[in-house]
């Protein structure tokens, strides 16, 4: 019996990217976040989303595509690590959940050693090709966590 895992797959520059549903905590529209000054260029900056810090990411910026333009149609997808650790991935727009098949995901291509280490693979998927996402390869969950708390909590 073949094993088959879901994506949840979502576009940026009409080019569609996908992760592993499992690791989806939700979809949401765009909120207003908290800047942190001094932090990576692509942190958008942290959402207080039920007492929690999540921080936000801007992962055109970590492609090298222009930084998003956002907007009230700006969609935010909330991910969680093993650990449980949350951020948010600012994306152009959801798509769907591909059911996929292990045998339907292809390695990620050796022609960019940079490229390779967050490709979980690619999928052809109806005539286009879906680039699978490792979020644990690309972003260091526990380093964006502390740096999206606030160190000292001086509330009146």
């Amino acid at each position: 019996m073949a094993q088959s895992r879901e994506y949840l797959s979502f576009l940026l520059e009409d080019e569609e990217y996908g992760v592993h549903i499992l690791d989806v905590k939700e979809v949401r529209g765009w909120s207003e976040v908290r800047r942190i000054p001094n932090t990576l260029p692509h942190m958008l900056g942290v959402l207080e989303l039920r007492g929690e810090y999540i921080p936000i990411m801007d992962i055109r910026q970590c492609f090298g595509m222009t930084p998003a333009t956002l907007t009230a149609m700006s969609v935010i997808i909330i991910v969680r690590n093993q650990q449980g650790v949350s951020l948010g991935i600012v994306v152009d727009a959801v798509a769907e959940v591909h059911n996929l098949e292990k045998e339907q995901i292809k390695a990620p291509p050796g022609l960019h050693q940079h490229d390779k280490w967050y490709m979980e693979g690619i999928a052809s998927v109806n005539d286009r090709h879906l680039v699978l996402i490792n979020l644990e390869q690309l972003f260091d969950f526990d380093q964006l966590q502390q740096s999206a708390q606030p160190e000292s909590a001086n509330e009146d």
